[in-house]
């Protein structure tokens, strides 16, 4: 099953429900009961160590979880895109774009210098047979390019940075 990032009260975790019955997170292991309440809403049971039983109902409104009858405002994000739905979409600082995957850089479609709007396609990368269209992080300028177009890049390797 797969990982899904989320920070909560501060604190970003790994979350994984790895078979029924079983939940991992940040590699602790919990045991809980899932039921399905609806489309796109579930309620999660646990018992902690202190005996006390813990509901939580994800889905119940947009952007929050309640828990034990208190709303607590969580958000969902992507470690490798540093790009959190909100997260880390400060508009302080630079923004690096950073490749998803390896891959081959085939089309460059901003320049060095050039103003961007956030979400503004810049980079394309193929890899697996698939090209992949990178957006700018941020509204800004391109301070630095270091993507060229028919060469090979890494996972992770820095694409661009938007100041």
């Amino acid at each position: 099953m797969a990982t899904i990032w989320v920070e909560i009260g501060g604190r970003r975790l790994s979350v994984e429900l790895v078979e029924d019955g079983l939940a991992m997170v940040d590699g602790a292991s919990f045991q809980v009961d899932v039921r399905e309440l609806g489309p796109g809403r579930i309620s999660l049971l646990r018992t902690g160590e202190d005996g006390r039983t813990y509901s939580y109902d994800w889905g119940a409104d947009e952007g929050a979880v309640v828990i034990d009858g208190d709303r607590v405002k969580y958000a969902i994000f992507d470690p490798r895109s540093l790009r959190g739905r909100g997260l880390a979409s400060s508009e302080r600082g630079p923004r690096l774009l950073k490749a998803p995957m390896p891959g081959r850089i085939v089309r460059v479609l901003v320049t060095a210098g050039e103003s961007v709007g956030a979400g503004q396609a810049c980079v394309v990368i193929e890899a697996m047979k698939m090209q992949n269209e990178l957006k700018a992080p941020k509204a800004g300028v391109v301070a630095r390019l270091a993507a060229v177009v028919d060469e090979t890049v890494a996972a992770g390797a820095v694409l661009l940075v938007v100041e």
